[in-house]
């Protein structure tokens, strides 16, 4: 059974009565084994449990979730299961990623009529450069970390004439801090991913006609986004819609965009809509490949996490490959099955499934010719020709 459209409240554990720790100390309570998951909460109420009178192992039954590892441990698990037995190792000190704005595209013409790409465009302001901080009391030098904020963003947020005038009153100066401090969009500046999905698919053009889609994606506003300096730090979404100012402000910024990076577009926009903000996992920074706790496992048991957060975000591949993870896994294989025995979910596919006969292909392969009619009947003629020539090799 597959249920779709549905938003989910929080996992469903099962407590043990397992000690793993008898108290050695007076007013010391027990420690327990962690519980297992069961299932799923969601928002109307409805519990979905794994079954109990099939004929499955009981560690055959499991959850896995794609929602990443500050929406599975911060905001699905319940508070009370969070503090009895902790999150994963490592996962207080990471850092949630700013969720994201998708703005959507339609392009009058095909991929081939405006010269996309398949290629994704990224603009990523300060990752060249960590700027560093020195204390004017100690001289300590803190060192500051890459794709931080720009020199002008920290000399704004630091400046005390738009704050601290005579006539202001606190309530004035602290709107006005709050204003400077917020993060806004703008273009030729922030981040920045302009990618064009039809460009990437061989049979859009025969399915959909000569149109193209194209999908802008910019981090949040604070209008849309709270961040929380808690552990670990996390971005909260605002209750609110995105009002027609807000997407006319938000669209007429990033099609600026786009038209500077993508000239030929001029004119081509059909339509456009925005769409979010999307949570977008954790931060991609060193932290997050230090901790130990982010793999496919957890220590609950009958729960196991995949998605992007395993490996790198934005990427197809990355995703592929938290998947292979996250089901090898499941099964139950190590590091050490991998490496050393060659024990892995790919291993047994190739050893124990027998391969198709012939190429199965998801879209059919079809020569594209370019060029006039003179070019396609001179290719054409040389092929016949190369045919009668290997016929009569043959003979």
């Amino acid at each position: 059974k597959i249920i779709t459209d549905i938003t989910v409240k929080e996992l469903l554990f099962e407590e043990k009565e397992e000690v793993l720790k008898k108290p050695t100390k007076e007013g010391e309570e027990p420690e327990y084994a962690p519980p297992r998951c069961v299932g799923v909460s969601l928002a109307d109420g409805t519990n979905i449990s794994l079954p109990k009178n099939d004929t499955a192992k009981e560690d055959e039954r499991v959850i896995i979730t794609t929602s990443g590892f500050m929406d599975t441990f911060i905001r699905f698990t319940p508070a009370h299961i969070r503090d009895k037995y902790k999150v994963p190792r490592g996962l207080p000190a990471l850092s949630e990623r700013r969720p994201l704005l998708k703005i959507l595209c339609s392009l009058e013409g095909s991929a081939r009529d405006l010269d996309l790409t398949g290629a994704d465009f990224y603009r990523l302001p300060s990752a060249a450069l960590a700027i560093d901080e020195s204390d004017p009391l100690t001289g300590e030098v803190k060192l500051g970390e890459i794709g931080g904020k720009d020199a002008d963003e920290k000399e704004q947020e630091v400046s005390a004439d738009d704050i601290n005038t005579a006539e202001s009153t606190a309530e004035q100066r602290m709107e006005k801090q709050l204003k400077l401090r917020k993060t806004k969009y703008f273009a030729g500046k922030s981040w920045l991913k302009i990618s064009f999905p039809s460009a990437k698919d061989p049979s859009f053009e025969e399915r959909h006609g000569r149109i193209s889609t194209c999908v802008i994606s910019i981090e949040a506003d604070d209008d849309f986004v709270t961040f929380f300096d808690t552990k670990p730090k996390l971005f909260s979404m605002m209750k609110r819609k995105i009002t027609s100012h807000d997407a006319t402000r938000i669209t007429d910024q990033a099609k600026k965009d786009l038209l500077e990076n993508f000239p030929q577009l001029e004119g081509k926009i059909i339509h456009t809509e925005v769409r979010g903000a999307f949570s977008m996992g954790l931060s991609q920074n060193p932290e997050k490949f230090a901790a130990k706790g982010i793999r496919a496992d957890t220590p609950y048991e009958g729960l196991f996490c995949s998605g992007s957060d395993l490996t790198v975000a934005d990427s197809f591949s990355g995703s592929i490959i938290s998947g292979w993870l996250t089901a090898n896994s499941v099964v139950g294989y190590s590091a050490i099955d991998h490496l050393f025995l060659g024990k892995n979910i790919t291993s047994d596919l190739a050893n124990f499934i027998d391969m198709p006969d012939g190429e199965d292909l998801a879209v059919p392969y079809k020569e594209q010719i370019e060029g006039g009619e003179e070019d396609k009947s001179s290719l054409l003629e040389d092929g016949e020709e190369n045919t009668e020539e290997e016929s009569k090799k043959d003979k």
